[in-house]
């Protein structure tokens, strides 16, 4: 296949991106390029009254996650354990992370904590959260300023 252009730069820089794809989706899990914890992918979905926060951990054990509000901040951690990798066989694509996670969510409003339901089901996590109650603002009433 011949590029419009073989300048030495872009043939090297082709060469370069194609390396460091190989060692990233080919060779070892992506775990293992994190030192970090890695962060599921989550949904935020507010209304006047109630949040709800929808995180996808498929194959996270339930007993491994943890749930934590404080103030307008919800933390979600937990672990996803690596399957035991074959003897002598090695990634052809590795794009699925594992180890500890954590993700931080920050809330519209501080929420009840008293309300806080965790619901998990099918590798999906659910959290509803309500708002606070605020009693309803006194109507104040405009007179005529005396002179």
């Amino acid at each position: 296949m011949s590029h419009q252009t073989d300048d030495p730069y872009q043939i090297a820089q082709r060469e370069i991106e194609r390396l460091f794809r190989d060692l990233i989706y080919q060779r070892l899990p992506a775990a293992h390029f994190t030192g970090e914890p890695w962060a599921p992918p989550a949904d935020v979905v507010v209304s006047e009254d109630s949040a709800r926060v929808i995180l996808e951990l498929a194959g996270v054990p339930r007993e491994s996650v943890r749930v934590r509000l404080q103030g307008r901040t919800l933390e979600i951690s937990g672990r996803r354990t690596a399957p035991q990798e074959l003897r002598g066989a090695r990634y052809h694509r590795a794009e699925i992370y594992f180890g500890e996670f954590r993700r931080v969510v920050d809330l519209p409003w501080e929420a009840e904590d008293s309300t806080v339901e965790a619901l998990y089901r099918d590798g999906m996590l659910e959290i509803r959260l309500r708002a606070p109650r605020t009693a309803p603002h006194p109507r104040i009433e405009v007179r005529e300023k005396s002179r």
